[in-house]
C-alpha cells in the first residue's frame, strides 16, 4: 500500500486546508485556458483532474534513532487514546496505524461552535533487521507513542590473522 502524506497549510482566512502539490499548476492551467480560450495549444498534456478528497489524511510526525542497542521510534499522536492505535510487525516491517476521532463543542451565551476532526493514518517502516515480536516494547504516554526494538547482535566474526607461508 502506498503511503500518503499531506501537510496542512493555512488559508488566507486563517483556516487550515490540505496542501496539494499540483494545485498551483492546475490553477495556472485554468487561468491560461480562460485567458487564451479553450484552443490554447499546451506544450504538455493537461493535468488530470483529481476527485476532491473525502477525508483529511494525516500522518504523525516520527523520530527514529538508535539508543542503548535499541531502535527507537517516537510518533506524535496527540489526542488519541491507546485503544485507537495499533502496532504490528508484518513481513519484517513495523506498521503503525490508527484513527483519530475528536469532537469539540463550545456553548457560550452569544455563540455556539462545534468542531469535528476525523482521520486515519497508516505508517509502514522497513526495519533493517528481523525483529522478534516478543522483544518489541511499545508505550503510549502524553500523546507520544514510543516503540523500542532491540537490535540483534552483530553476527560478523572478528578479524582473524592469516599466517603467510
Amino acid at each position: 500500500m502506498a503511503e500518503k502524506s499531506t501537510v496542512p497549510v493555512k488559508r488566507g482566512d486563517g483556516s487550515m486546508a490540505r496542501w496539494e502539490p499540483f494545485a498551483m499548476l492546475e490553477r495556472l492551467q485554468e487561468e491560461m485556458e480562460r485567458f487564451f480560450g479553450q484552443g490554447f495549444p499546451w506544450p504538455i498534456a493537461p493535468l488530470p483532474r483529481r476527485p476532491a478528497p473525502t477525508q483529511f489524511v494525516w500522518a504523525p510526525r516520527m523520530d527514529i534513532f538508535e539508543q542503548d542497542g535499541n531502535l527507537v521510534i517516537k510518533a506524535d499522536l496527540p489526542g488519541l487514546k491507546k485503544d485507537d492505535i495499533e502496532v504490528t510487525l508484518d513481513q519484517g516491517d513495523l506498521v503503525i496505524r490508527g484513527e483519530r476521532k475528536e469532537e469539540k463543542e463550545v456553548k457560550e451565551e452569544n455563540y455556539y461552535r462545534s468542531e469535528r476532526s476525523y482521520g486515519s493514518f497508516y505508517r509502514r517502516l522497513a526495519l533493517p533487521f528481523d525483529a522478534k515480536p516478543e522483544q518489541v516494547q511499545a508505550e503510549y504516554k502524553d500523546g507520544v507513542l514510543e516503540i523500542r526494538i532491540p537490535k540483534p547482535a552483530e553476527s560478523v566474526p572478528p578479524p582473524q590473522k592469516i599466517a603467510i607461508k
